[in-house]
């Protein structure tokens, strides 16, 4: 039997509909269970994770304590929860860096929204916020399905784009301008900056197309993300950390049905050019388990044949550190799938 070395981080990635965010929380499940202080995130939007653990809309963006699950038992110490809410992530960046601002900008606010760009660099920030608050033995982190996880990965390139060497004129005039007089002349002498940048046409441009207040706004949100930029650096910060092997540990989800091997397949190239680094497989919906009392003849025998020789080729993959089996569960209810998973997991345990 394989074992699993538990490690400080823990990543869940693949394409939708193949058991990633319940496998993560069975993850999660069985390790809070050994007694381990436990931070359960996701940033996938669809918040399948506030279903199975029974959370409400208006818990989105807070820590929560869940002590028990029904079914499952009571914890030795609860097991912390957190539905990432970009809108809530800013307005505690601007709390921090004491830039009110940053959570009314009308651009930023855009930027906030599902898909708009910027959460997958604020989850980043928000993980790491919560780990500097408060100490946890593992953090399980439920990513966005598909080619989302990618633009998870992209995440740190964006924020050191924007923070790169070809802004440091323009931010270090920012600053001072910050501290030396109203905003207006902070606009105004910005706007100067970002002519001399040759980006002026297209700002008027969208100016144009956007109404005549959107250069203000956008020159103003440029402002606010600057000064509270000692939070957006952050990032940077948690993404080392989440690319050392010794602190972080890759799982790439997938089932065995029709296709989705070939989507994980795609998903893991594009990471491994991102991050050079070997990642473990989960191999979700099994079947050769429940087939292993099954001794059928005829077309049934070849059935047989057919799905335990296709999850055997996939178990001998030369492309990942490991392959980790989990049969299909037969219940109805998302907390059994969590118990039987959790269960599986334990078999696992080093």
């Amino acid at each position: 039997m394989k074992k699993l070395q538990q490690k400080k981080f823990e990543i869940f990635f693949g394409t939708g509909g193949v058991g990633k965010t319940t496998l993560a929380t069975a993850r999660a499940v069985d390790l809070a269970l050994q007694g381990k202080k436990v931070l359960l995130m996701t940033i996938d939007p669809s918040k399948r994770l506030k279903d199975i653990l029974g959370l409400r809309d208006e818990d989105s963006g807070i820590l929560c304590s869940i002590p028990s699950l029904e079914g499952i038992g009571t914890f030795p110490q609860p097991m912390k929860a957190l539905l990432m809410n970009p809108q809530k992530t800013i307005a505690r960046m601007g709390e921090m860096a004491q830039v009110s601002e940053l959570k009314s900008n009308r651009i930023v606010e855009i930027l906030t929204k599902p898909y708009g760009g910027m959460n997958e660099i604020l989850a980043l920030i928000e993980l790491k916020m919560r780990i500097d608050e408060e100490s946890f033995d593992c953090v399980v982190l439920d990513t966005p399905p598909g080619s989302h996880f990618l633009d998870f990965l992209d995440a740190i390139e964006k924020i050191k784009q924007f923070f790169d060497h070809r802004f440091v004129e323009i931010f270090t005039s920012l600053g001072k301008k910050v501290t030396e007089g109203p905003s207006k002349g902070l606009i105004s002498g910005f706007m100067d900056k970002v002519v001399e940048f040759g980006v002026n046409k297209l700002l008027q441009y969208l100016e144009k197309v956007t109404g005549d207040s959107f250069v203000e706004d956008f020159l103003k949100a440029l402002e606010v993300i600057y000064r509270s930029r000692a939070s957006f650096l952050k990032g940077i910060e948690m993404e080392q950390v989440l690319s050392r092997e010794s602190e972080a540990t890759w799982f790439l989800v997938t089932s065995v049905e029709q296709g989705k091997m070939t989507e994980a397949q795609d998903i893991q190239k594009s990471a491994s050019l991102k991050h050079k680094r070997r990642m473990n497989l989960l191999l979700n919906k099994t079947l050769a388990h429940h087939l292993t009392d099954w001794q059928p003849t005829g077309d049934g025998a070849r059935l047989k044949e057919f799905f335990v020789s296709k999850e055997s080729a996939i178990n001998k993959s030369q492309s990942f550190e490991d392959v980790f089996d989990f049969p299909e569960v037969f219940a109805a209810s998302p907390l059994d799938h969590v118990k039987e998973l959790a269960l599986n997991w334990r078999k696992y345990a080093n």
